[in-house]
């Protein structure tokens, strides 16, 4: 796609989601023996969204949420420093993104001394996963930030549910609690993974520019579902092999989305059913709704950066 998102498309909401991924906690020498892990893999924590909820009710999700203008606040410098110098507070060099890929709006702060989105995006990602999850990807102050080992969740603060509820109702509450615990927000144990924009459905309906973060973890964290927005969670086992495997990268390769902005607000539609549709093409990156329950993925391009990609699959609604 080419091209930028008109300046009028207040339908965007800009968002972040982490991937948390976790090693197996090795059991004390007090502790019963469960069956031993696999050799390789990682355990993927999934949250179950409330019934009531409006955006996906019911469906299992990575912690993620809306980017709130706190996470850009230039208050978080003091908390920061002196690990918040260029370039982009010691987080590397950013992530490569192909120049035709359509730029949303810039939504940061006009204050010239906000956060960058790198930086901002991480503590959003950072935020969500304490607000629904309990989980605390902070770092102290007087470590020094690194990338080079898997990071640590810290233990739930006293008083977590009263922490939690004013961080929800005030986002700005977050870097409260961070300079309570005398913490930083971990941003250096978040790497870029990808994005994703919501496709369009209808005029008007709320869309979003989400950008995805991987964490590899130790060992699982404590998760303490906030009951509200979040009411379980469940570990999902995968094989993805060492992180130091997982590359960020972005990759699109449908053959039958034509390159034109356009459609990223508006409708491509066609007269054809889904399977003549599908005949047509042999490299496919899509995921087919053909209902609320019942979708298939279908992923044949071949990753240029080491991402692993779903295979085929058809899921039904005996499956969800």
């Amino acid at each position: 796609m080419n091209g930028s998102l008109r300046p009028g498309a207040s339908s965007w909401r800009r968002a972040a989601t982490m991937v948390l991924a976790a090693g197996w906690a090795r059991p004390g020498p007090a502790a019963p023996s469960p069956p031993p892990p696999p050799a390789e893999g990682f355990r993927l924590l999934l949250l179950q969204r409330s019934e009531s909820q409006g955006f996906l009710p019911g469906a299992h999700v990575f912690p993620g949420g809306v980017l709130d203008k706190a996470d850009h606040s230039p208050d978080w410098l003091r908390l920061f420093a002196p690990h918040h110098g260029p370039p982009r507070f010691g987080l590397g060099p950013p992530l490569s993104r192909p120049a035709s890929f359509p730029g949303l709006p810039d939504a940061a702060d006009e204050d010239g001394a906000a956060l960058p989105d790198d930086v901002a995006f991480r503590i959003c990602a950072i935020r969500e996963a304490f607000e629904e999850a309990g989980v605390l990807l902070l770092r102290p102050r007087a470590a020094l930030p690194t990338a080079a080992e898997p990071a640590r969740a810290l233990a739930p603060p006293p008083g977590l549910d009263a922490w939690r509820d004013r961080v929800r109702r005030d986002p700005r509450h977050f870097l409260s609690l961070c300079a309570h615990l005398d913490c930083t927000p971990d941003i250096w144990a978040l790497h870029d993974w990808g994005g994703w924009l919501t496709p369009f459905t209808r005029s008007g309906g709320r869309r979003f520019s989400t950008a995805f973060f991987l964490c590899c973890l130790r060992e699982p964290p404590p998760v303490y579902p906030d009951l509200t927005e979040v009411v379980s969670c469940q570990d999902h086992t995968t094989h993805l092999g060492a992180c130091s495997l997982l590359l960020p990268g972005t990759t699109s390769g449908d053959e039958l989305y034509l390159e034109d902005s356009d459609f990223v607000e508006n409708v491509m539609s066609t007269e054809k059913k889904t399977g003549e549709i599908m005949k047509e093409g042999k490299t496919f990156h899509r995921m087919v709704l053909h209902s609320r329950h019942v979708y298939s993925v279908h992923v044949t391009v071949q990753s240029k950066h080491k991402h692993v990609y779903p295979k085929t699959y058809v899921v039904s609604q005996s499956h969800l």
